[in-house]
């Protein structure tokens, strides 16, 4: 019997020790004790301290001359009611046709981007590159120390960006241990980026890491010398007419805002996200983000793809690529079910938020729920011809 209690007391400060040492899960188990799920939610804005993200020059969508005549079939309003969708919004030749909110969400109510997020961080980098303020093959090293010597010296812009950087980050692999766990719930995201080591050539092969996107985050905020919320205020927010506030979670009071994911804005704003990059990156004529960069971040690049074992085809520059009934789509998403799908083709945004997702397929590297939303789309684009 002692045994037996020297082996529990054993395993209990086991246990303890890496309570201490990785303070992050404990604040993760708390959470998800009040939530009663695991894992990060839509709606945590107020669980992290923020920054705001205002525009003094907010606008209303204009309105499509058939807005909201369209009644979703039973089918589509199955597909988006058994994943938990909270809002679905569609914009038709940059008017706003269709929006529905689902209780207790509204017009009104900032939703979490989660990996959204990412494709708003390569927005800012167009936008620094249009400002000659850095160069997509300018190496990570020009800008942050750490960089700068051994094999992280190779690391260039662009292997962030395309998510060919090589680094050791853990997306998922340990749970509850990952990198992507200690970043959502941890409090010094300088910290988890400076351990990082070169685990293959960077530019070789595509593996999503979403470190890839802080380290982005870390390098504009050198560039600009202000937080990257501050940037999205004054070069996207207020340039692109949001209608109302965002925010930005940061991993501690005052600290660094969690690029590569948490950044809270409604719906109805994420579709300006993606009307911009319908507009080759210009607003009321106006060129935001360079239209060369923005050609870029569509475009695949084509190396080895270790998600789906075949040559990357799916991810340009933090955006999505997908061809769906002959026609080419473009989209940012999140792990919640979180997208801005858009069409050059049909001059289409289709926003959908909710609360889950399907998995990611690994022979085509998309979430099969995707297809039910831009189906969707087009069932109320096809109701409204005209």
């Amino acid at each position: 019997m002692i045994y037996v209690f020297m082996i529990l007391l054993l395993l209990l400060l086991g246990m303890g020790l890496v309570l201490w040492q990785r303070p992050f899960i404990v604040k993760g188990l708390r959470m998800a004790y009040k939530s009663g799920r695991l894992g990060p939610d839509i709606n945590e804005k107020e669980a992290f301290a923020n920054r705001t993200i205002r525009s003094s020059n907010a606008a209303v969508w204009d309105m499509h001359p058939h807005y909201n005549q369209h009644q979703l079939s039973a089918e589509r309003l199955a597909d988006l009611e058994g994943l938990r969708t909270t809002s679905f919004v569609v914009i038709k030749d940059g008017q706003l046709l269709f929006e529905n909110y689902w209780d207790p969400f509204k017009r009104e109510t900032p939703i979490n981007s989660f990996s959204v997020a990412k494709s708003i961080v390569s927005i800012l980098i167009g936008i620094a590159i249009k400002e000659g303020r850095m160069e997509l093959d300018h190496a990570v090293g020009r800008y942050i120390s750490s960089f700068s010597q051994g094999e992280k010296q190779h690391i260039t812009i662009r292997h962030l960006l395309s998510m060919s950087s090589g680094l050791s980050w853990r997306e998922t692999e340990g749970g509850a241990f990952s990198d992507n766990a200690e970043a959502y719930y941890g409090q010094d995201l300088a910290a988890v980026i400076d351990r990082l080591s070169v685990r293959r050539p960077p530019g070789e092969v595509y593996r999503y890491a979403s470190g890839n996107t802080q380290i982005l985050g870390m390098v504009l905020q050198h560039i600009y010398g202000q937080t990257i919320s501050d940037l999205v205020s004054d070069r996207l927010w207020d340039k692109i007419e949001a209608e109302y506030p965002a925010y930005w979670n940061l991993d501690r009071p005052n600290g660094m805002e969690k690029a590569f994911c948490c950044f809270y804005a409604t719906p109805i704003d994420f579709a300006r996200i993606g009307q911009l990059y319908l507009n080759n990156g210009t607003w009321n004529g106006k060129q935001i983000v360079d239209p060369q960069f923005v050609e870029e971040s569509l475009t695949p690049l084509p190396i080895y793809d270790i998600w789906t074992q075949k040559t990357n085809i799916n991810y340009g520059l933090h955006w999505w690529l997908v061809k769906y009934q002959g026609l080419d789509y473009f989209y940012a998403r999140g792990i919640r079910g979180q997208y801005i799908i858009c069409n050059r083709t049909l001059n289409t945004v289709i926003v959908r938020m909710g609360h889950k997702r399907n998995p990611v397929e690994r022979h085509t590297g998309h979430p099969p729920d995707l297809f039910d939303h831009i189906n969707a789309g087009l069932e109320i684009i096809k109701s409204n011809p005209h």
